[in-house]
C-alpha cells in the first residue's frame, strides 16, 4: 500500500513510516522543514519528504496525495479540508490527533529571555489565550466537521476519546522505536536514582509536591527541556543513566492518566517508571511495540 503521512508529532509519523516500510508498504512523511528543536526530523530524515516554508505546501501535498492510496494526516484539520475538497470520497483519509491539537491548553510556560521580552511574549500569549477562549465554540464545530469528513479518526491517548465527536474514533497506542530505545548494559553499575521532565505544558512543582506528599522517597533530577533540549539521537543514552523515570504530569489542572512518550521510551530502555497512580512499571507494554502498532493500524486502514 502507498501511504502518505502529512505532518508529524513527536516522531510518531516517522516511526509509523519506518515500521510500515519494514512490513512492505510504500510509506513516507511529508512535512515542513522546521527548526527541529529535538533533532527528530534529522534522525528520521530518510523517511521524510521535506518542504521549505517558502514552497507551495498545498500544491505539493495534493501532488503527493494523488499518488497515494491512503493519506494519514497528523493534527492538521486544514489539510484534511483541502484534500477532501480536491479528491472527494475517492481518497481514504485518516485524521490522527496527538494531544493539545484536540485537548487544547489553558496555560503554557515560557522560557526566560529578558524582562522586556518576557512581558511582550506574555502579552502575545494572553491575547492568543483569550482569542482561543472566544473561538472555542467555533473550534468544536470545526473538530466536528473535520471528524465527519475523515474516513477514520485516531487518537494517541485514551483520554482524547472524550473530545471526539465521531463515535467510532479509535485509540492507537504511540509506537516506540525499539531499534533506537533499548537498554545499555554498560552503564548499569553507575545509575542515578530518578529523573523527570519539565516541559512547556506540565506543572513540575505540583508533580514534585505530589511525590513528596505520597512518601515517594527518591532523589529526583529534573530535566528542564526548554532550557536544555536533548537531541533525539542522544535520548537513549541519556535515559540509561537513571534507574527510574517519574511520569506524573499535571496539565490544564488535571492529572494525565496515560504514559507519556518519554515514559514509554524509558520503559523500552529498561528503566522503571513511576506512573500517575504511583505504581512502578517495568517493560514496554506489548501494545506500544511498533510492529504491533502498525499491524493494528493496517487493520484500521482495511476497515475503511
Amino acid at each position: 500500500m502507498r501511504i502518505l503521512h502529512i505532518g508529524d508529532q513527536a516522531g510518531v509519523a516517522c516511526i509509523l513510516t519506518k515500521y510500515q516500510r519494514l512490513q512492505g508498504h510504500e510509506s513516507k512523511v511529508l512535512k515542513i522543514k522546521d527548526q527541529d528543536k529535538y533533532g527528530i526530523s534529522s534522525f528520521y530524515k530518510n523517511y521524510i519528504c521535506f518542504l521549505s516554508p517558502a514552497e507551495d505546501i498545498i500544491k505539493q501535498a495534493l501532488k503527493e496525495a494523488a499518488d497515494s492510496e491512503l493519506v494519514h494526516i497528523h493534527s492538521s484539520e486544514d489539510m484534511l479540508f483541502i484534500l477532501r475538497n480536491k479528491f472527494g470520497t475517492s481518497k481514504k483519509i485518516i485524521l490522527h490527533y496527538h494531544g493539545t491539537d484536540l485537548r487544547g491548553i489553558n496555560k503554557q510556560k515560557l522560557p526566560h529571555r529578558s524582562w522586556v521580552s518576557d512581558i511582550a511574549v506574555k502579552s502575545i500569549y494572553e491575547y492568543r489565550r483569550m482569542k482561543y477562549i472566544l473561538l472555542s465554540s467555533s473550534k468544536k464545530k470545526r473538530n466536528l466537521r473535520a471528524q465527519r469528513l475523515a474516513d477514520a479518526v485516531i487518537v494517541s491517548t485514551p483520554d482524547l476519546l472524550q473530545f471526539c465527536t465521531k463515535h467510532d474514533a479509535v485509540y492507537l497506542p504511540n509506537p516506540v522505536d525499539i531499534e533506537h530505545f533499548k537498554p545499555d548494559i554498560i552503564q548499569k553499575n553507575t545509575l542515578k536514582e530518578a529523573l523527570t521532565m519539565d516541559t512547556e505544558v506540565t506543572d513540575i512543582n505540583w508533580a514534585i509536591s505530589y511525590c513528596k506528599k505520597n512518601d515517594i522517597d527518591l532523589e529526583i533530577e529534573v530535566c528542564r527541556r526548554m532550557q536544555r533540549p536533548i537531541m533525539y539521537a542522544e535520548m537513549p543514552s541519556f535515559l540509561n543513566q537513571y534507574k527510574t523515570y517519574i511520569d506524573i504530569r499535571y496539565v490544564n489542572n488535571r492529572l494525565l492518566e496515560n504514559l507519556s512518550k518519554t515514559a514509554l521510551e524509558a520503559l523500552a530502555c529498561g528503566l522503571t517508571v513511576l506512573d500517575y497512580k504511583l505504581n512502578y512499571l517495568s517493560g514496554l507494554p506489548y501494545e506500544h511495540n511498533p510492529v504491533n502498532v502498525v499491524t493494528n493500524l493496517s487493520k484500521i486502514y482495511s476497515n475503511i
